[in-house]
């Protein structure tokens, strides 16, 4: 074998490298890797020596190899560290960015925790504001609001919720649900009774409440509530403690409850609060009654009305409040266990409540008495809340609207009734229709005490009809005795139009003597009727209109305040309830209706023998709010529901006589007649009448004031003096004669400077237009010209230029122109007044003839009895019937007509006979003429004349 030269030994090596080595001892990329041929050789070969070169080579290569390795290695660990590094870094700021999301997590939880925790608490808070709104759930440091309007919480407040931070409070049903049983510490349960009632007297309007107090002991827990007697006694009646008188209180109420179920069933509602809700007004009356001491006093029969009320009694506004003792046994028969059963127990444990229907772990502390400010401020918000309660506003216009009233377009016949619209029960429309049969309700009456709305509540009926119906369908006479206006609305305005076309007769300032003219005015209306409806072969209106006969208005009489008219014992009161009852009794079958108004019904004299029969004929009832008696004496006896109202406009409609039986009673809000939008409407009315052709103006009768003048004056009628319009239903002036002949002298009769002068000038005008009188003559006795004489020659310009001349004598001279007037041939109107201050007894001459003596008297009775100048008419004033008699005799010769001003009973009863009474009203004049039988007619005088006035008369007066 050989051998290397340095004694090595002969390698052989084996090579896969390619023949051309790639720096980076790899293969050539995209060359395959090919074997290289094993060789042999010695190590003094070339091939020896390549050997070792290559080896050393590859041994160099390796060296760098391994220290690059060692470089990568070290880069390897450098970049692993750097790596840790910052994988630590960031596991730093993801565990950070982790740490802080779970802590906001935390954050939002402990958050949520906290809203639901608070939510929870404005939750309780807000079911107990629902359960026990204002006053129900105050306590003693709150609020107190007194009632609102709304109906009452069902739930009160019995002590506070103890343990948490903020005390909730604790409550228990009551009103309209249940009543309670107390039982435990008299002093504790007497506090809570004391709360409780506090509560209901802020909760309910006293207008609506009844408290009754059943007190054997007389320990006056309920003292603190008298206050209240002095707004509404009614709400709190006196304390009983004697057992027989407690019977009489559950017998009322019980009552009371049964008249709430009436009005509770005809809803189909649950309770009187559901009823309440439903009508948006209070419905029924609400009592409580408080049993102190229980069974205390109490028998058999009082044990069983108390079991009864507190089984029905809640729904139908009756609640229960006991408080036992069980000290205390009742009488025989009586278990409080019955009672027990059926309300709600309510216990006291020390200081805490224990509540039916809370946990046990729940403790409800009790908070005492009611503090002396807390009732001092109730109390204050109570009275004021009483004084200032009303009830919601409806609008006439509004329920007019809701009823499918078109107004004006008057499309609706009155054959069968006329129908009113003038409010709302609850949300329906409030309905009032006359009708004369199916069934009959032909009349009406109303009652209401001083400031409750009556004249609103008339004026809703008198529009709503005149709206509905045309003035050939309906027309009206509306008289007023409250010594008012009320009605003036319904005539002309100032323009001389805009009047209510229905209305057929106003009266207004109404007296006695005019109402009992309009009755008898209605009697021969309702006695023409009948004979055209015998004619036409119908008994009824309804028939006759359907039978198509001449036309025919259904007519309502309207008088307010009626008692007037039927108050005292006189002649005219008789006389109108003779009349009155007959309209009642028959005028539905004529179409004849009547509405009557009054703020008393009871106690009227002149109806105490015929009052029932009469009011028998008033089927429909309407009381507003009113004192229990005369809820009684409008509605029916033991109807009392028209003082149990809470406010001004509030109603109770009864269609059934009044009787509060099957739920009669109907408890409504009246319509608002808005004066501005009645006056729109009265005026559209009025256009709409006019443009149809319907100008016909009301009959307007005023009492206490002057006589309007006609619109134009008459020409060319019969020669007389106007004295004014009679107390009459009639268009014609009262007149008096003053054509040529023997006695047409006129006298007036009295005092009263003012009113003779006006009467005297108006008869002077109108007597010269209807006759040729060119001269006024004034005779005026007194040394200085009087009232009448300065009247007269005030306008006697405007009678110059109507070529009337107008002269006035004073003092002794009047004698010598009278004397004067035998020889005057011009037409003249002679005024004579004071003549009793001149000696008309002294002779002046002897007639050469007769041998007779010629004085001042037999002067004047020849001018009266036109025997001294055929163109002259006498008008003389006398102060009394004395003065007249010593001048012109003891039958006043020569004089046709008295005119009565204001005069003594005698000279009134020896002229207009012994059974003439005085006028009570004024101005009047009491007209007397010889010539007739007509007796002495009460005459409502014209008014003073204007320039303008005197002017047109005798503009067209006969030259």
């Amino acid at each position: 074998m050989n051998q290397s030269p340095q004694g090595r030994s002969v390698r052989r090596v084996y090579s896969e490298f390619p023949q051309t080595p790639h720096p980076g001892f790899g293969t050539t990329p995209g060359t395959p890797s090919q074997p290289v041929p094993s060789q042999h050789w010695s190590a003094e070969s070339p091939e020896a020596r390549e050997a070792d070169r290559i080896e050393q080579r590859v041994r160099d290569e390796a060296t760098e190899l391994g220290t690059i390795v060692a470089l990568a290695d070290a880069s390897i660990t450098a970049m692993r560290s750097r790596t840790d590094q910052d994988f630590r870094e960031r596991g730093a700021k993801i565990t950070a960015r982790v740490e802080a999301a779970r802590q906001q997590q935390l954050d939002a939880t402990i958050a949520d925790e906290q809203s639901t925790t608070g939510q929870a608490a404005e939750n309780v808070a807000s079911a107990i504001d629902h359960l026990a709104p204002g006053s129900a759930s105050a306590g003693w440091t709150d609020l107190w609001p007194v009632a609102d309007g709304q109906p009452p919480a069902r739930y009160f407040r019995v002590g506070q919720i103890a343990g948490t931070g903020d005390p909730a409070a604790a409550l228990a049903p009551l009103l309209l649900e249940v009543g309670w049983y107390l039982e435990g510490d008299r002093a504790t349960t007497g506090h809570l009774i004391q709360s409780a009632l506090l509560r209901t007297v802020t909760q309910l309007p006293l207008s609506d409440l009844t408290v009754h107090v059943y007190d054997p002991r007389l320990s006056g827990l309920s003292s603190f509530l008298a206050p209240l007697r002095n707004v509404r006694s009614e709400s709190l009646p006196e304390v009983v403690h004697d057992p027989s008188a407690f019977g009489k209180v559950l017998d009322e109420v019980t009552r009371l409850a049964l008249t709430n179920a009436d009005a509770i069933g005809t809803r189909q509602v649950r309770d009187l609060g559901e009823a309440w809700t439903t009508d948006g007004v209070p419905v029924g009356q609400f009592a409580v009654i408080v049993v102190l001491d229980y069974p205390n006093g109490i028998d058999e029969v009082i044990q069983e009305a108390l079991v009864r009320l507190a089984d029905m009694g809640p729904a139908r506004g009756v609640n229960l409040i006991v408080q036992r003792d069980r000290t205390k046994s009742g009488g025989r028969g009586v278990k409080p266990r019955l009672l027990a059963e059926r309300l709600l127990p309510l216990g006291v444990d020390g200081s805490r409540w224990l509540v039916p229907g809370l946990p046990e772990a729940i403790t409800v502390a009790d908070e005492g008495a009611p503090p002396a400010a807390v009732i001092a401020e109730a109390i204050r918000g109570v009275t004021e809340g009483a004084a200032e309660q009303h009830g919601p506003t409806i609008l006439l216009a509004d329920v007019l609207a809701e009823a499918g009233v078109n107004p004006g377009a008057w499309t609706e016949p009155s054959t069968d009734a006329v129908e009113a619209v003038i409010g709302r029960f609850g949300r329906a429309p409030m309905r009032i229709a006359l009708r004369s049969e199916n069934p009959p309700h032909p009349n009406l009456l109303v009652g209401g005490a001083v400031g409750q709305g009556k004249s609103n509540l008339l004026l809703d009926v008198i529009y709503s009809l005149a709206a509905r119906y045309s003035p050939n369908e309906l027309e009206m006479i509306l008289l007023d005795f409250k010594q008012g206006l009320e009605f003036k609305r319904f005539d002309r305005d100032e323009s001389g139009s805009n009047w209510l076309p229905h209305a057929r007769i106003l009266s207004l300032e109404s007296n006695k003597a005019f109402g009992v003219a309009v009755l008898q005015y209605v009697t021969d209306e309702m006695v023409r009727r009948a004979a055209v409806f015998n004619a036409a072969r119908c008994n009824s209106f309804p028939a006759y209109r359907a039978g198509g006969g001449e036309p025919m208005r259904r007519l309502l009489l309207i008088v307010d305040e009626f008692q007037l008219l039927f108050d005292g014992h006189d002649e005219l009161t008789v006389e109108a309830v003779r009349l009155f009852e007959t309209i009642a009794k028959q005028g539905r079958a004529y179409g004849i209706h009547v509405l009557l108004s009054s703020q008393t019904v009871s106690g009227i004299t002149g109806l105490h023998v015929k009052g029932d029969s009469i009011f028998a004929q008033f089927p429909i009832r309407i009381s507003l709010k009113n004192t229990a008696e005369e809820s009684e004496a409008v509605l029916s006896r033991g109807n009392r529901a028209a003082a149990d109202l809470s406010f001004r406009g509030e109603v109770i409609v009864n269609r059934n006589l009044g009787m509060a039986t099957g739920g009669a009673n109907e408890r409504g809000i009246v319509a608002f007649a808005e004066p501005e939008y009645v006056a729109r409407l009265q005026a559209d009315l009025f256009q709409r009448a006019h443009d149809a052709g319907f100008t016909r103006e009301p009959w307007v009768f005023l009492g206490r004031s002057p006589a309007q003048w006609p619109t134009e004056p008459p020409v060319h009628s019969r020669p007389s003096a106007w004295v004014g319009r009679p107390v009459e239903v009639t268009d014609t002036p009262v007149t008096v004669d003053v054509a040529d002949g023997p006695d047409t002298g006129i006298a007036l009769v009295g005092s009263g400077d003012e009113q003779a002068a006006t009467l005297i000038e108006n008869l002077v005008v109108t007597s010269i237009a209807t006759r040729s009188a060119t001269r006024v003559l004034i005779l005026d006795g007194a040394p200085v010209p009087g009232p009448a004489t300065q009247r007269l020659l005030g306008r006697a310009d405007v009678f110059a230029a109507a070529g009337v001349e107008v002269v006035a004598i004073n003092g002794a001279a009047v004698l010598d122109e009278l004397e004067g007037l035998a020889a005057s041939s011009v037409p003249t109107v002679v005024v004579t007044h004071t003549l009793h201050m001149l000696d008309l007894k002294a002779t002046r001459s002897t007639n050469p003839e007769t041998y007779e003596d010629i004085t001042g008297s037999s002067l004047l009775t020849k001018l009266a009895e036109g025997r001294l100048a055929p163109a002259v008419s006498l008008i003389s004033w006398w102060p009394h019937g004395r003065a007249m008699t010593e001048a012109l005799g003891f039958d006043h010769s020569g004089i046709g007509a008295y005119l009565l001003l204001r005069v003594g009973l005698d000279d009134l009863r020896s002229l207009a006979g012994v059974h003439m009474q005085p006028f009570t009203e004024s101005p009047r004049v009491g007209v007397l003429i010889r010539s007739d039988d007509a007796g002495c007619r009460e005459v409502v005088p014209f008014d003073e004349l204007t320039d303008e006035q005197v002017r047109s008369w005798l503009g067209g007066a006969v030259r």
